[in-house]
């Protein structure tokens, strides 16, 4: 290698660090991370907290349309039960009626 291809490497060299230079004031330092990493994890906290209390809410509404169904639930089938003793009832007195086959 010649003096006017080192030179030519060193300005390069150059050019590439003083980029380097130029964008490192732009970049997080670790306190610049932390304090993100804090904030990120109270704006979390904040969120989880919230979506606590609306799984909380779902939950009780779903608890209560549970109860709610067992209770007409239990109402249909107390009418049913009703029905199936009246139903028994009238064909126990109701006198059975032949059929033609039966007749011949």
């Amino acid at each position: 290698m010649d003096q006017i291809e080192i030179e030519g490497l060193l300005k390069d060299l150059n050019t590439r660090t003083t980029r380097i230079e130029q964008k490192l004031p732009t970049l997080a330092t670790r306190s610049d991370v932390h304090e993100e990493a804090e904030r990120t994890r109270q704006h979390f906290d904040v969120v989880a907290e919230g979506m606590k209390d609306s799984i909380k809410l779902i939950a009780d509404g779903h608890q209560a349309l549970v109860d709610r169904l067992d209770g007409v639930s239990r109402d249909i089938r107390s009418v049913l039960d009703n029905h199936e003793r009246r139903i028994t009832k009238r064909e126990a007195k109701t006198p059975k009626r032949r059929t033609r086959s039966s007749r011949n």
